[in-house]
């Protein structure tokens, strides 16, 4: 176990014992049993003989910090190679601090609301821009957190700036003057209040209070950035807190008197073993909602579409992007050491298969019934 998975599993048997969702207990089981012996394993080997290792195996979870370092660079890569190189927004759709008491309890409904409102306010304000709505493209990202790993969910939106016309003939441009922020937050704010309301409909038991909120619903819940020329900055930053996982365990101290240091940039917060495991909680969504989504010419069911764009706008667009991506050091970071030898790059084998607590002949030869942890087996040549 990690420093990380110690302190939850101190707090898992309260946490089983507790009222919370039953998809927050599985994750927190999933999480503390990630990679330990508690798992299966595999031994993996290469086949001209320079190198093995030992894993076990892990929990793919997506509010797992371990096993979404991995995700979080194949989404960038991916997601590189899927947009336009050309100049893009990013937006950023809040919802008011007072529904925050009440998230835990309908998480699935206020997400939902969430990614529609934010959607349609994109669609309706360039439907009232151009006479024939065009098919934009943008990429919409859950964050569930704040700087202090506070619960403070928003959409992160990143909104290419042409788009494909009505007759699919020609590419328009998405002028900077659709987004003032006056009309943007009016829109949607709108569209929020009906949404909310509906909720309400259906939840009565939210209570008056809750209504009254929302009828003095008028605060600005939008930011829009400049425009970027290029889409590649907003998805390294995206990248780092995707998947609703927002905790980087390298930003995290845990220290021996039974508490932790958050870092973040110039910031710094310290919380308590048991408050940062709240914290934690606050940000495991329900597997059954996608934290990502793709709309207009991005969507999968929308291909052609995006073929035509590309022919519109240049093919050199996607030459640039591709050419970009192949520098990028945010890929060479990692290898996977299971999937290629890194002395010959072959492909590795699998050699063996244990169950839980059970350890592969070839591991129990060399290092006994305790083998090291795979960080450490990662730089032994076997």
């Amino acid at each position: 176990m990690n420093e990380f998975q110690q302190v939850l599993y101190k707090q898992i048997d309260k946490i089983q014992d507790s009222n919370l969702p039953t998809h927050v207990k599985k994750v927190v089981s999933a999480v503390s049993l990630c990679r330990t012996n508690a798992m299966k394993g595999r031994v993996y080997s290469c086949p001209n003989g320079h190198f093995s290792i030992f894993m076990r195996e892990s929990c793919n979870n997506r509010s797992c910090p371990t096993c979404q370092s991995e995700n979080k660079r194949e989404w960038n890569s991916n997601t590189k190679e899927k947009v336009t190189n050309s100049p893009h927004y990013h937006l950023v759709f809040k919802i008011p601090s007072f529904l925050y008491p009440y998230i835990l309890s309908h998480y699935k409904e206020f997400i939902e609301i969430l990614f529609e409102a934010s959607s349609n306010t994109i669609h309706k304000l360039i439907k009232y821009s151009f006479d024939l709505t065009p098919t934009t493209a943008f990429i919409s990202v859950l964050h569930t957190h704040g700087d202090a790993y506070q619960l403070h969910p928003h959409i992160h939106i990143v909104l290419n700036s042409i788009a494909l016309s009505k007759k699919q003939d020609k590419i328009l441009l998405l002028d900077e003057t659709l987004f003032k922020l006056d009309n943007f937050n009016s829109i949607y704010n709108q569209i929020l209040k009906k949404e909310l309301i509906l909720l309400h409909k259906m939840h009565p038991e939210l209570g008056n209070e809750f209504r009254d909120n929302i009828n003095n619903l008028h605060k600005e819940n939008i930011f829009v950035s400049k425009k970027y020329d290029s889409p590649l900055p907003i998805i390294d930053y995206l990248s780092k807190t995707i998947k609703g996982n927002a905790l980087d365990l390298n930003q995290v101290d845990f220290l021996d008197n039974g508490s932790i240091n958050l870092h973040k940039k110039d910031k710094s917060f310290s919380f308590s073993n048991h408050e940062f495991v709240n914290r934690y909680i606050k940000h495991i969504i329900p597997q059954n909602i996608k934290s990502i989504r793709y709309s207009g010419f991005y969507s999968s069911a929308s291909k052609s579409k995006y073929d035509l764009v590309i022919q519109l706008f240049g093919e050199q667009c996607k030459e640039e992007t591709e050419s970009k991506i192949n520098d990028d050091s945010f890929l060479n970071e990692h290898h996977k050491l299971h999937k290629s030898c890194p002395f010959c790059n072959q492909r590795m084998i699998l050699l063996e298969e244990v169950d839980e607590f059970k350890v592969p002949d070839i591991v129990y030869i060399k290092f006994g019934k305790d083998p090291p942890t795979e960080e450490l087996f990662t730089r032994l040549v076997a």
